[in-house]
């Protein structure tokens, strides 16, 4: 009689965990870093995920949720089975941006110079010199970005950014840099032989956009590019 009850409790034991195992899919490496790659992505935060994609976690029939384990930091994020979380786990990223003297070694034209946040800035703020920060960073991660500094400071953020993100178009609340009737510098020729004259500018612009500038001289109209607050550089050169 114990032996039959001990094959039986055998059988319930391995049919239940058979029933687990088929609701219950294990979750690998490779599922956490697919789904971390999209947070971060919607964050336009593009570190390297520092997750064996063969490792196995526990199993989770739910929702697999990412978040920052430390607001002011992009380094560890955390994944969780649910909400609430029936389990969670820590791990690691890495920047992707390229420091200038690994470049001498690598494509320079799969590389570029871009803005990232180099301190929390919180929206509504004017972004400063010290918020902000040039890092190399490949093709991918540069894709929209902003290459100079000149175009962020000033600017008004947004939204709430995190240290180490990088600076679009969409997070920053640009201002024109040239108005309507504004008095502007009209600087054309190379940078060895540069003219410069005053004109007026006859619509709104911010940096990088073209508007139409009248020559204050010779009453002459023509199209410029915004390079710069209350500066234009025209679209052909000038007589």
């Amino acid at each position: 009689m114990q032996i039959f009850i001990k094959i039986f409790t055998v059988f319930l034991i391995t049919t239940n965990t058979q029933m687990l195992c088929a609701e219950e899919r294990l979750i690998f490496g490779a599922d956490i870093k697919k789904i971390a790659q999209s947070y971060l992505a919607e964050n336009d935060v593009y570190n390297e995920i520092l997750v064996s994609e063969k490792r196995a976690y526990f199993p989770c029939n739910e929702k697999i949720l990412i978040t920052q384990k430390n607001p002011s930091s992009w380094h560890t994020l955390k994944a969780s089975c649910g909400e609430p979380a029936r389990w969670s786990i820590s791990f690691r990223t890495q920047d992707r941006a390229i420091k200038s003297e690994q470049l001498r070694h690598n494509n320079l034209s799969n590389s570029a110079q871009i803005v990232f946040t180099k301190l929390n800035i919180p929206k509504g703020k004017v972004i400063e010199p010290a918020d902000v920060v040039m890092k190399w960073a490949d093709s991918q991660t540069a894709r929209g970005a902003y290459v100079t500094l000149d175009n962020i400071v000033g600017q008004k953020a947004k939204r709430n950014l995190s240290r180490d993100t990088v600076i679009k178009a969409r997070h920053i609340l640009a201002k024109n840099a040239v108005n309507k009737n504004d008095a502007v510098l009209i600087i054309s020729g190379s940078a060895a032989i540069r003219i410069v004259t005053y004109g007026e500018a006859l619509s709104d612009g911010k940096v990088g956009d073209m508007v139409l500038v009248r020559n204050s001289s010779s009453l002459k109209e023509f199209k410029a590019i915004v390079t710069a607050e209350k500066k234009v550089s025209p679209l052909a050169n000038i007589n």
